[in-house]
């Protein structure tokens, strides 16, 4: 534990960093915050800071800058979340209010609200199953003998795939097929659609079969339909005006790869959690923090929203934000879902 002075510093340290992006000198620190010691002893304590790993200096007559055990133990024992003023909440709510309600929206929308008010990139997954249940599917004529088979999930994704058909076959035909598939599998997994117990004729046997096969393929894909926004927003910071560096950062967050990039959000709901520089197993990664939670709803969906940005970054402002999105994510999904 350090100090209570120590501990003022390090804050002090961050806060003027997070906005500024220079070091800090001890002669900024004793102008601007008035303190009641000299500049002298606050390049003693800032040297006692240094000596911990809190804080570096990052090339000679700099000032300090902190270092990812710095942020570390600033969000562990220093901060306070902001509260997001009244009227910010009711602003982000009415813009809920006014999207469609559909799962792939409140993600995409979700995702920009977390850009552009924290001025970074953000992530968001939409709801969707762990185990993936069928909504309803359709049978569509493209050919005497093919049909495209649509599959629409729980969480309103929808897949795709083009059957062979064993003689022609009316799309009236088809439709009525299809509805009687809908009557019994409804709601099912893909391991329920395969129960022998299923009443289904002869014919019906490998629409079923192809259906479940998609609803597995969603299962083991270990891809979670996502939606990115704020990349420009993060490109600006300083700490990425090197090509090479953005280039890694941005293969990373490809969709292919966000399963690596952002393993943060973690099981529980409610939680945030966040991941600060040197922290993250991938070096592309290492000059970013990622602030994560979960949020759930009815009928086993969840789904995760991430913040992305420098290890410089407004962590109380970061963390509330992701929080109150989280839950509201979660209301709207307990009202519209149940």
């Amino acid at each position: 534990m350090l100090t209570e002075r120590r501990e003022k510093l390090l804050r002090l340290i961050v806060d003027e960093y997070v906005s500024t992006a220079q070091p800090v000198g001890s002669g900024n620190i004793v102008d601007k915050y008035r303190m009641d010691v000299s500049a002298a002893t606050i390049r003693s304590e800032m040297a006692r800071l240094e000596e911990e790993g809190l804080i570096t200096q990052p090339h000679t007559s700099a000032g300090r800058v902190p270092t990812d055990q710095g942020y570390r133990y600033y969000v562990e024992a220093l901060m306070k979340e902001e509260e997001l003023p009244e009227q910010l909440q009711q602003t982000i709510r009415h813009q809920f209010h006014q999207a469609a309600r559909e799962l792939e929206e409140w993600a995409r929308l979700a995702a920009a609200i977390l850009a552009a008010r924290l001025r970074n990139a953000a992530v968001v997954t939409t709801p969707h199953t762990a185990q993936p249940k069928l909504r309803w599917l359709e049978l569509v004529g493209v050919h005497e003998y093919l049909a495209l088979l649509v599959v629409v999930l729980q969480e309103a994704r929808v897949l795709q795939q083009t059957l062979s058909l064993d003689r022609p076959f009316t799309q009236e035909e088809l439709t009525s097929i299809a509805r009687r598939l809908n009557d019994v599998l409804s709601g099912k997994t893909a391991a329920e659609m395969r129960s022998e117990s299923l009443p289904v004729t002869a014919m019906e046997a490998p629409l079923i079969d192809a259906a479940a096969s998609l609803l597995e393929a969603a299962e083991e894909s270990e891809i979670e339909p996502s939606f990115l926004q704020g990349i420009r927003e993060l490109l600006r910071q300083p700490e990425f005006s090197e090509g090479e560096r953005i280039l890694g950062l941005l293969e990373l967050l490809e969709e292919r790869n966000l399963a690596r990039a952002l393993p943060s959000a973690g099981r529980s709901t409610g939680e945030v959690k966040i991941i600060i520089g040197g922290e993250h197993p991938l070096d592309a990664m290492r000059a970013c923090s990622v602030i994560s939670a979960r949020y759930s709803g009815p009928a086993g969906l969840r789904g995760s929203l991430s913040v992305v940005g420098p290890t410089r970054m407004h962590y109380p402002r970061a963390v509330s934000m992701v929080r109150y999105m989280s839950s509201l994510m979660e209301e709207l999904l307990g009202v519209y879902f149940a």
